[in-house]
């Protein structure tokens, strides 16, 4: 599988060798206040959509036009994060529909950004080890929902990225590798999870075109909380993935994004804190 290299994105203003982003949820704002914001501390923001009945954040014309502008002034990249309420693999057609439909309409909304990247959850039925109480109609039907996705031609494969959840990732790798799409190492799910860092790492990395870091406060079978500045995560594990990141870049050679997926301004400048002072340890 090909990340595909390009020259044509900005030069980094953070200096690591990624693309350093957080999230478009720094502030108690809206998302182009929050791009404003961050416009000069990262190089990708990471679109957060959402849409409800009762609310939703999907960006107008006029906001796509401006976050472009942005992009333009700043040297930034965006990856979209899909909404975290659909459901590829669920049982019903219908929802499975409503599904579909909603990328297609959040890809068509953000095609003028060009984003490095979609983050897409194969999302379980349960949270935890075991993703459905019936894996293979699970996996059946996320096989079915990506076919029909990839069908429309709206996205290349590599630019699906899906982020490891709360189960074991080997579940849903041979789809992953079947369709040849993209992964977001979200590598503290992985700690959240108590599952092997260093196995997820050699297996994953070569297909992450994006990774999620935040501070992990313990395993979630003990009320562990994710999300958090880094600092809440021992040292030893943050330079560990770190390294194994440049070391992953300087192999191939290819772009990619490490996304801080915190929400508050004080965990994103808590963890821009650690990464500084693991800086030299890791470069």
């Amino acid at each position: 599988m090909s990340l595909r290299t390009s020259s044509s994105y900005p030069k980094t203003k953070t200096g690591w060798p990624w693309r350093l982003g957080t999230s478009s949820y720094i502030l108690p704002d809206d998302i182009l206040p929050n791009v404003r914001y961050l416009a000069d501390k990262v190089d990708d923001v990471e679109l957060v959509l959402f849409e409800s009945k009762e609310a939703g954040n999907l960006p107008t014309k006029a906001v796509v036009r401006e976050l472009r502008e942005l992009a333009s002034a700043h040297g930034l990249t965006y990856t979209v994060h899909f909404p975290l309420d659909v459901y590829p693999g669920a049982a019903d057609a219908a929802e499975r529909s409503r599904t579909l439909e909603t990328y297609k309409k959040i890809i068509g909304l953000t095609e003028g950004l060009s984003p490095f990247g979609y983050v897409l959850h194969l999302t379980p039925d349960m949270y935890g080890e075991r993703p459905s109480a019936d894996i293979p109609r699970w996996l059946d039907n996320l096989d079915r929902s990506l076919e029909v996705l990839l069908r429309t031609g709206l996205v290349e494969s590599h630019m699906l990225c899906t982020e490891t959840l709360s189960y074991p990732f080997e579940l849903v790798l041979p789809l992953v590798e079947r369709y040849d799409l993209a992964v977001t190492l979200d590598i503290g799910h992985v700690w959240l999870m108590g599952h092997d860092a260093a196995a997820n790492c050699a297996s994953l990395l070569g297909r992450a075109r994006i990774c999620h870091l935040h501070g992990v406060s313990g395993l979630a079978a003990e009320g562990g909380r994710d999300h958090q500045g880094l600092s809440a995560t021992e040292p030893v594990k943050v330079e560990s993935f770190l390294r194994a990141l440049a070391t992953r870049i300087r192999a191939d050679r290819t772009h990619r994004v490490l996304t801080l997926e915190v929400f508050s301004q004080e965990h994103l400048e808590n963890s821009l804190q650690v990464l500084e002072e693991s800086r030299a340890i890791v470069l």
